[in-house]
């Protein structure tokens, strides 16, 4: 039995088991099959996959996504794979595996418009926080903002204003933040960038 066949059997087998529809004599070999695939999935940290597969094993997606995972731990581990091909045979019985599956080319679709929805979905909150997000503090703060600030908050505004003007050596004055509070208490409609040109 070929890699990728071995792998669909086995998940037959564990959808048998977490829709409990394993026949009674099969039981006991599905439950073998059963450890030897989560303990082989836990030891490397992909037990996710099944739990997912679990928790809707009729995803054709999720499915797939287990079926890959165990057709690569194959191809990883010979003896894995020969442990487990000689479990699956008495676990499985005499049923086929599910036929009724979607193509490779429906999966791909599907996949497609998963990753459309999760780029749509991260486009949308992009653009919710920029249109919601407060406009950065600069010159054309109105003095009533600039009063609602913190002094390091009033300071840096006040930095980036006198950058963006071409008046660098102004940033180091040591009171510039209470001249234009001042000033701006005097006229708290105008804007901090009218504040600094009334006072050139």
């Amino acid at each position: 039995m070929n890699q990728p066949i071995l792998a669909e059997h086995v998940v037959d087998v564990l959808t048998r088991l977490v829709t409990r529809t394993v026949d009674g004599p099969h039981r006991r070999n599905a439950d073998t099959l059963y450890d030897a695939v989560i303990g082989r999935l836990r030891r490397t940290r992909n037990a996710e996959a099944f739990d997912l597969f679990e928790a809707d094993p009729h995803s054709a997606y999720r499915r797939q996504t287990l079926v890959d995972l165990l057709n690569h731990q194959f191809a990883n581990d010979p003896v894995f794979r020969d442990t487990v091909a000689a479990l699956v045979k008495p676990a499985a019985g005499h049923r086929e595996p599910n036929r009724n599956r979607p193509s490779p080319r429906k999966l791909a679709l599907w996949a497609g418009g998963a990753v459309l929805l999760v780029g749509l979905a991260i486009g949308a909150r992009a653009l919710y926080v920029n249109l919601s997000a407060e406009p950065e503090l600069d010159g054309t703060t109105q003095c009533r903002t600039f009063f609602a600030l913190t002094e390091p908050e009033q300071r840096t505004l006040l930095v980036r204003a006198y950058h963006d003007r071409g008046q660098e050596r102004r940033q180091d004055e040591p009171y510039i933040v209470a001249s234009v509070l001042y000033a701006c208490g005097q006229n708290p409609e105008s804007t901090v960038n009218q504040i600094i040109e009334n006072a050139a």
